[in-house]
């Protein structure tokens, strides 16, 4: 299986994702963390595994109506459900990879052990919204979320890293974001102000902040700048409109937190 042209692999990686649940997927060489740096050394894939060469990134949506709703349970339990989806595909294609003869490792969804450690170090041992960033799955916006043609930031991911010879995507030109501000108006943390290149300045410790706040109140994450971004073609079967009552957005706020 190792000498299948890299094209090859590529389309049974893609169909392989597509059964495992996926709504995107994406490749790219582990190379790109050190020819476009954002983060430091430690963070990138072969700092870690030398033998990674490449990155396949999967991702699944996170359904607008239902982040909507924001904060509640139906969110969080959305949220949850994605996570376990993610999990299991990203082992799923983890072992497949390996069956195959490839060495290939996952870094899980999430990579921090719960919010609260987020005050004294808010990073995570891996971004997939770089990952998603590299593949070509979308761009940064000014929220710091990946933002997706499809989903806009409406979008969870997961990685998987491999020696397996996959043909890339090619990166991304166009910046997807609107830079129209919602966001950072909308944040009930007040966590973004006026940076460059952008980009809004982020106080992440402000975001946890909130978060713990929620989560005392049973319902958690936020979701605030993934619900009022006006990017994404998920978008526009609901445009014209209202994509859930406010009434319907303190229902579900009560119930069930």
């Amino acid at each position: 299986m190792s000498d299948i042209d890299p094209a090859e692999l590529k389309r049974l990686v893609v169909d392989r994702a597509l059964e495992l649940g996926a709504s995107l997927v994406r490749s790219c060489p582990t190379d790109r963390w050190e020819e476009h740096p954002i983060q430091d050394r430690p963070y990138q894939p072969r700092s870690i595994w030398p033998w990674a060469e490449n990155a396949i990134v999967m991702g699944v949506p996170v359904f607008a109506p239902m982040v909507a709703t924001t904060p509640s349970m139906v969110h969080q339990e959305l949220y949850n459900t994605s996570n376990r989806i993610l999990d299991d595909m990203a082992y799923r294609m983890t072992a497949w990879l390996t069956s195959m003869g490839h060495r290939a490792v996952f870094f899980p969804r999430d990579c921090y052990y719960n919010i609260e450690v987020l005050l004294d170090d808010p990073t995570a041992a891996f971004s997939h919204v770089l990952a998603g960033y590299y593949s070509g799955m979308g761009t940064i916006g000014a929220s710091h979320n990946l933002l997706t043609r499809e989903f806009g930031p409406r979008v969870r991911m997961v990685t998987v890293l491999t020696d397996a010879d996959i043909e890339a995507d090619p990166m991304l030109d166009a910046d997807l974001c609107l830079h129209c501000g919602k966001c950072m108006r909308r944040c009930p943390a007040g966590t973004f102000s006026d940076g460059e290149d952008g980009f809004y300045d982020m106080d992440m410790e402000r975001c946890v902040r909130h978060h713990l706040k929620l989560k005392g109140e049973h319902h958690w994450p936020c979701g605030m700048c993934l619900d009022v971004c006006p990017v994404g073609d998920d978008l526009a079967r609901y445009r014209g409109a209202a994509i859930v009552t406010p009434e319907g957005r303190d229902h579900c706020g009560r119930h069930g937190s």
